[in-house]
């Protein structure tokens, strides 16, 4: 008897901004691959442009960091470069870690095991309270609590 099986679909990509003092947390989830860095491009920008202080993208939560993923980050980087704004979470167990050492970025980026010490390495204080959702892709949620579809 042949039971047909359903193709196995990727973790759905998110990316939520929630704001901190000082600070914006971009958590990327899923796989970050071509289909989704440009998402995750946009995100950057816009983050990047409204945040004065640090902005610290949490990468534990990838299942997949592609190439194109690398050269999203590596944009934000150089864009954040003047004043090193960017701090990149990412603890050694997890794919997104073997990707960064396998492609030496971790000489290029700052990279933490932690969004706490992201911050920390920044300068600013660490507020204990929970952090503000601002932004969560796949569509987007602002602040106001509408949603729209990017």
């Amino acid at each position: 008897m042949h039971v047909p099986t359903q193709p196995c679909s990727p973790p759905p990509f998110a990316a939520t901004v929630l704001r901190r003092p000082g600070a914006v947390v971009v958590a990327v989830q899923g796989e970050l691959d071509p289909l989704t860095a440009p998402t995750l491009r946009e995100v950057l920008d816009e983050s990047l442009e409204e945040q004065p202080g640090a902005v610290v993208v949490d990468l534990r939560g990838l299942t997949l960091l592609a190439s194109a993923g690398l050269a999203a980050l590596i944009a934000a980087h150089d864009r954040a470069v003047p004043q090193s704004r960017l701090r990149i979470v990412a603890s050694d167990i997890t794919p997104a870690m073997r990707t960064i050492h396998l492609t030496s970025l971790h000489d290029v980026l700052s990279v933490h095991a932690t969004v706490e010490d992201a911050l920390a390495a920044y300068g600013e204080y660490v507020d204990e309270r929970p952090p503000q959702v601002l932004r969560q892709d796949s569509g987007v949620v602002r602040e106001d609590g509408v949603k729209s579809d990017g």
